[in-house]
């Protein structure tokens, strides 16, 4: 009698769990596809995990801008990317967060590159992704989608020896969180190889559905609560013609007159509460610190391997460090210049665009702290990649 009550409670639990889920299902998917320009410029992790959330918005005119923690600084400021490519009105995908880097830039690029009309990219690069350790094993898994992966390993038109070398490095990560290496590693042999047993496979489709409803629902949910609207049918706007960007430029710079006033031209706030609590024991840390040795380099070629499958012309552009942070360090600046000389190597290797920004390092009013952009920085970075989109 009382298990007969258990199993009548987890009948009933389930049956109303269905309801709610397809509720919610019919509630934020139906729209997902939003026919909006400004779900792009949107910076959500939830909504950069999900294939269809950036699939289904990414329109005939739509660019993409991928690279990791510098979208989340500086949101609310009129010289942040998704402030300036709204008010020209350009599509643009921003696609990125921290822990972001190379290789899962270029799974994901892997995964939507076939609804890429524009065939264009901007990699934000950060100096900081050429660790010697390459990306971080923790941070690849908490910013893995599975959805993407997915979609990715479907996608036939990514060459054998460049998709096997992604599945290969993507294994090497994720062995360190078993559970997700598991999944992925069942979606490669279901996917591409097409040795599953039928357990694997009843799991793995029912694993595949709920990650699409706790996606589709997370970015359907999050884009109402953030103010998003969808439209009936997408509708490209007008372009606005190119501001002054000298003139941006120098209202930037007045915009952080006065709150710049440590010795490393940080912005105040941030100095004192992020950097001034570690300054002792960050002195002369980086002696032995380099940017010449890093795995980051090959992920970044994967990248590139990807945009050469499609025909996508490439964008890459070197963000600089703050000089006077690392000089205090001790971090050799011939050892920081290393990834300044490695990215234009690979850029020329691979005949692709470069805009580099190392040569900023000590330039007032470019970063907000050791390696974000602000004010100005946003401007010039808006700048080069207007210039690389609106280009023939």
């Amino acid at each position: 009698m009382q298990n007969m009550k258990k199993i009548t409670a987890f009948i009933t639990a389930f049956v109303l769990f269905i309801g709610v889920a397809f509720s919610a299902h019919i509630v934020t998917t139906e729209k997902l596809n939003t026919n909006n320009y400004r779900f792009g410029t949107w910076i959500s992790t939830k909504k950069d995990l999900s294939y269809r959330a950036i699939s289904a918005n990414i329109e005939e005119d739509t660019f993409m801008m991928m690279g990791s923690s510098e979208f989340n600084h500086g949101k609310k400021s009129p010289y942040h990317p998704t402030q300036i490519f709204r008010d020209l009105n350009i599509n643009v995908m921003c696609v990125g967060a921290a822990q972001n880097q190379s290789l899962s830039h270029a799974i994901t690029l892997a995964a939507v590159a076939p609804e890429l009309k524009t065939k264009k990219v901007v990699l934000i690069v950060s100096p900081s992704w050429f660790a010697s350790e390459g990306v971080d094993a923790a941070g690849f898994a908490a910013r893995f989608s599975e959805s993407m992966y997915e979609e990715f390993l479907a996608n036939e038109d990514i060459p054998e020896e460049t998709k096997d070398a992604i599945i290969k490095r993507t294994d090497d990560l994720l062995k360190k969180s078993p559970e997700i290496y598991k999944r992925a590693n069942t979606a490669e042999k279901l996917i591409v190889d097409g040795n599953c047993s039928l357990e694997e496979r009843v799991k793995y489709r029912f694993d595949k559905w709920i990650t699409q409803e706790k996606e589709n629902i997370n970015v359907g949910m999050l884009w109402k609560m953030a103010g998003g609207k969808n439209n009936d049918e997408y509708k490209p706007l007008k372009r606005k013609a190119e501001p002054d960007w000298d003139k941006i430029a120098e209202e930037a710079d007045a915009s952080l007159q006065g709150k710049m006033n440590n010795q490393f031209n940080m912005v105040d706030d941030i100095f004192r509460k992020k950097v001034e609590p570690t300054m002792k024991e960050r002195k002369n840390a980086d002696l032995n610190r380099t940017y010449g040795n890093s795995p980051e380099y090959d992920d970044l070629r994967l990248f590139l391997d990807v945009c050469k499958a499609y025909d996508i012309e490439a964008m890459l552009m070197l963000l600089p460090v703050n000089g006077w942070w690392y000089d205090y360090t001790g971090f050799p600046k011939e050892n920081r210049e290393q990834v300044s000389k490695g990215v234009e190597k690979i850029a020329a290797e691979y005949d692709v665009e470069i805009c580099n920004f190392f040569d900023q390092c000590y330039t007032p009013g470019f970063l907000e702290d050791v390696v974000h952009p602000v004010g100005k920085g946003w401007v010039r970075i808006n700048e080069e990649a207007y210039k690389f989109f609106e280009k023939n």
